[in-house]
């Protein structure tokens, strides 16, 4: 028995790529958020500081509008006080700078000494100040007079995306542990049958061959129980059909071996050379008979232990062919007897399981010579009827009784006839033959005065386009 090892394992793979799957849709599902998030959160900054610079620049012009009366250029400087960190948001920084260049107001980070971008620039820009990058959004007032420049440090930024995605990755570790341990429980549940299905195999009686019984079994293993199923039925053809051969073989045998050894003894204590001649003849053909017997039975056994599947062995046998063979055979048996032969074969081929319709035609034409008188006559003969291919064997025999017709399938049946020759087996091996190939035979009268035997082979594969 040889020694089955594996290095891997069917439970242990689902899991990885159960693993695999989960990860990398995590991962890609997450990059994909983050993206979105990424792509929304940069539409959503130009229009927060568009937003903010619109606040500032109606703020400004209401403050102005109230001192502008009173208080000339270089006063409006002197009267707007500096924004310290605490009144700022601390991610924006802002400017409020006059057309002549003049800084009116700032947040606490902004820079003092410099507008953040050129005054004469008006809309978003993405610009570096001390080594850190800005998104700019400068906007003017209605008159011209001032010019709003609101900014957003783009590091500072990334760095609350950051902190947001670090919340992120956490919280899925949660729910991937969760489904982890889900999949690798349902994993084990689902392909318990499996081991189910090998601990039955393992502790089976060897001679137990009904089929399988697993409750509710996964459709992924169903192929393989109907296979064990199908081979465990083969098994069970093949055993019954051994036992009936031993048993029948066992039985049938006994009589023509102790009808040898009577012969034998026979032989022994005759006192004449006549009667010594006389016991070997009947020696002799006491083997032939056993002999014959055997290879009857021998056949029986074949065609039993044909798998039933026999449309898997199909092919296209030529009926001549086959009738040549078989006559090289018996014919010299039918020339002894002076019996005449006649073979047409119109329809010339049948597809048919090769071996089977030879032990067929063997046993038909076997048993025709075998019941044609001397002088007698054999005729074989295939015909298309429809798409159906009909074989016929006449003889000019005794024919069957009708009301012995159906008896004369059962083995070892010889209706009651007692002569040296034949052991029952013919016809039995023949119905076989048929039965296999779902095909039908009748017993019937035939012309020549003896047995019609006449089987119908069912349409071959292809028929309709012969036709």
């Amino acid at each position: 028995m040889p020694d089955r090892t594996s290095d891997w394992s069917l439970r242990g793979r689902l899991v990885w790529i159960a693993g695999f799957a989960l990860v990398t849709s995590l991962a890609f599902g997450g990059l994909a958020m983050y993206w979105a998030a990424t792509i929304q959160d940069n539409q959503m900054l130009d229009a927060r500081l568009e937003h903010l610079g619109a606040t500032l620049l109606l703020l400004v012009e209401e403050e102005l509008e109230e001192e502008q009366a009173e208080l000339g250029p270089d006063g409006i400087a002197a009267s707007l006080h500096l924004k310290t960190r605490p009144t700022a948001a601390l991610l924006y920084r802002y400017q409020v700078w006059t057309s002549q260049g003049a800084l009116l107001l700032r947040s606490h980070e902004a820079p003092q000494n410099q507008p953040l971008i050129p005054l004469d620039r008006f809309g978003f820009h993405t610009v570096r100040i001390a080594g850190d990058e800005y998104r700019v959004y400068s906007l003017p007032s209605k008159s011209r007079d001032f010019v709003i420049q609101v900014a957003e440090n783009m590091e500072e930024k990334w760095g609350q995306v950051g902190l947001i995605t670090g919340y992120y990755a956490g919280f899925l570790v949660i729910p991937f542990g969760l489904v982890f341990a889900a999949t690798w429980v349902l994993l084990r549940s689902s392909l318990r049958s499996i081991d189910t299905v090998a601990g039955h195999l393992a502790h089976r009686n060897p001679l137990d061959l009904t089929p399988v019984r697993v409750e509710a079994p996964p459709e992924e293993i169903l192929p393989i129980l109907r296979s064990v199923d199908t081979l465990f039925a083969r098994i069970g053809h093949a055993l019954s059909a051994e036992r009936r051969f031993t048993s029948v073989a066992a039985h049938e045998l006994r009589t023509p071996l102790a009808g040898l050894r009577a012969q034998a003894q026979l032989a022994r204590t005759a006192s004449s050379d006549a009667e010594l001649q006389e016991a070997l003849k009947s020696l002799t053909l006491g083997v032939d008979r056993a002999s014959y017997m055997l290879d009857q039975l021998l056949d029986l056994a074949r065609i039993e232990g044909l798998p039933k599947d026999v449309e898997m062995h199909i092919e296209r046998v030529d009926v001549s062919d086959v009738y040549q063979e078989v006559m090289r055979d018996l014919g010299p048996k039918g020339t002894a007897k002076q019996i005449g032969f006649a073979a047409r074969f119109p329809a010339e081929t049948i597809e048919c399981h090769a071996f089977a319709f030879h032990l067929l035609m063997r046993n038909l034409l076997a048993n025709a010579i075998l019941y044609t008188p001397v002088g007698g006559r054999v005729e074989v003969s295939s015909w298309w009827r429809g798409d159906a291919v009909v074989l016929m064997v006449d003889d000019s025999g005794p024919g069957i009784r009708p009301h012995n017709r159906e008896a004369a399938f059962d083995r070892f049946s010889r209706l009651g006839q007692t002569g040296p020759e034949g052991v029952g087996l013919g016809l039995s091996i023949v119905l076989s033959v048929v039965e296999l190939h779902h095909a039908k035979i009748a017993l019937q009268d035939s012309p020549l005065g003896g047995l019609r035997v006449q089987v119908v082979w069912p349409p071959p594969a292809g028929a309709a386009d012969r036709a």
